[in-house]
């Protein structure tokens, strides 16, 4: 019987935060078997002392052990005999989600550990004093770019996206000054062209965060503050996902800087865009 068989078996007997622990490890046996007991209970929204209990409920030794198990049985998922083919193409499907899911969380993981409080505190503050923000990042950047743009507009600040339009990106750097900030998103290999409008920005003093997939991207010398979502193993696809994370988080804490100025404005945009929609519908 494999562990994931066993815990099936006493989930019953479980108490109820253990059962949280006990399905996770089911659906997330990935994240169980390579995230210390602490981040699995955060990932989880139980204590760290739940999952350890959940171990001696299952007659384990500690955490060390329930990883063993987890990745015993995972290292027999993967030598299947042949004879049993069939019976992992017709489950493919019911695993995919499971898989691609554990991806982006181990990602986001990743990137939590490569934050430093005191610089996305600044960075929080760079967004929350500008007076104009420029959002930039083309190709596979884009939609977290555009993400990003929306999520700054919806609290009132004066965004623009530059678009990958030589015509676009000279008119707006022309507009740039020491009171603007640069959001650059650069997970793509090819640079050229943002490092270009970076280092134009940066000699009109202008502030620049940057996102990026490594810590060695070239980007990074020109920017007053970056961060590193992901990890350079993966594709741009993939660390966007923890790039948005990394956004939301941003955009979260520049809120924090005066909540009821950025909450009202949001209400006050939802209240004219229900208007709007019902005028339309009325039409």
């Amino acid at each position: 019987m494999s562990f994931s068989d066993e815990v099936k078996k006493r989930f019953i007997r479980l108490s109820r935060g253990q059962r949280k622990v006990a399905q996770f490890i089911i659906d997330n046996p990935n994240v169980v078997a390579t995230h210390i007991a602490s981040e699995v209970g955060k990932l989880i929204g139980v204590s760290e002392s739940t999952v350890i209990r959940f171990c001696y409920a299952m007659d384990l030794s500690g955490y060390s052990e329930l990883q063993e198990k987890i990745r015993e049985d995972l290292s027999v998922k993967k030598n299947v005999p042949v004879d049993q083919t069939n019976v992992l193409i017709g489950k493919k499907h019911e695993y995919l989600f499971s898989e691609v899911m554990n991806r982006d969380v181990t990602s986001i993981l990743n990137t939590i550990q490569c934050i430093e409080a005191d610089t996305f505190q600044q960075a929080t503050e760079y967004l929350h004093e500008a007076e104009k923000i420029y959002t930039l990042g083309f190709r596979h950047c884009t939609p977290s770019t555009s993400y990003l743009s929306a999520m700054l507009e919806t609290y009132g600040k004066q965004v623009t996206k530059i678009q990958f339009d030589i015509d676009d990106i000279v008119q707006q750097i022309n507009k740039m000054d020491k009171n603007t900030l640069l959001f650059v998103i650069a997970l793509d290999s090819i640079l050229e062209d943002i490092l270009t409008i970076v280092k134009i920005a940066k000699n009109k003093q202008v502030k620049i965060i940057a996102i990026t997939n490594s810590s060695v991207s070239p980007v990074r010398d020109y920017a007053d503050i970056s961060f590193v979502a992901g990890s350079h193993k993966q594709t741009s696809f993939e660390v966007n996902t923890a790039a948005n994370s990394l956004i939301h988080a941003l955009v979260e804490g520049m809120i924090l800087h005066n909540r009821n100025h950025y909450k009202n404005y949001g209400k006050l945009t939802s209240q004219l865009e229900s208007k709007l929609s019902k005028i339309k519908i009325g039409r």
